[in-house]
């Protein structure tokens, strides 16, 4: 599979993603050339300033948590370098074979994206995280229902 075989597929997984299922984001990052994805499950090794949390433990190297945690930091800030990819899985036409391909080369072409230089980055780890419930070296602060995920 050639490389552009291979943006075009990662890209066909993206847009396919039906809107109301949010266990991965797909993004395009200007600054550094790249796709990428974040899964939901990878903000709760953030605290509430999207910074590493010590409670968590993870699969992710340093390197690959590091780069996560300061993603995550951008998107948050609406950093406007960062592009969310459109969800199209549960549109109507997305059953046109065309639609999808067409949609993909749109967004390729209103954002200036080249295949032929653009990477897309992958995580070697799969994203498990686990939370120590009962660590007691940080107090614990109240939060209001609605900032559970800040």
């Amino acid at each position: 599979m050639t490389k552009q075989e291979q943006i075009h597929r990662w890209l066909i997984i993206g847009f396919q993603q039906p809107a109301d299922r949010l266990s991965e984001i797909f993004y395009y990052d200007k600054r550094d050339n790249e796709f990428f994805s974040i899964l939901v499950v990878d903000y709760f090794m953030l605290d509430e300033n999207f910074d590493i949390t010590p409670a968590v433990t993870t699969v992710y190297s340093a390197k690959t948590s590091k780069i996560i945690a300061e993603r995550i930091k951008r998107i948050e800030n609406d950093d406007s370098s960062i592009l969310a990819l459109p969800r199209l899985g549960s549109i109507q036409n997305v059953d046109d074979d065309e639609f999808i391909p067409q949609r993909i080369d749109s967004f390729l072409n209103l954002n200036a994206i080249d295949v032929e230089t653009v990477k897309i980055w992958e995580v070697e780890e799969e994203g498990i995280i686990t939370i120590d419930l009962k660590r007691e070296s940080e107090p614990l602060t109240k939060k209001t229902w609605w900032k559970l995920w800040r």
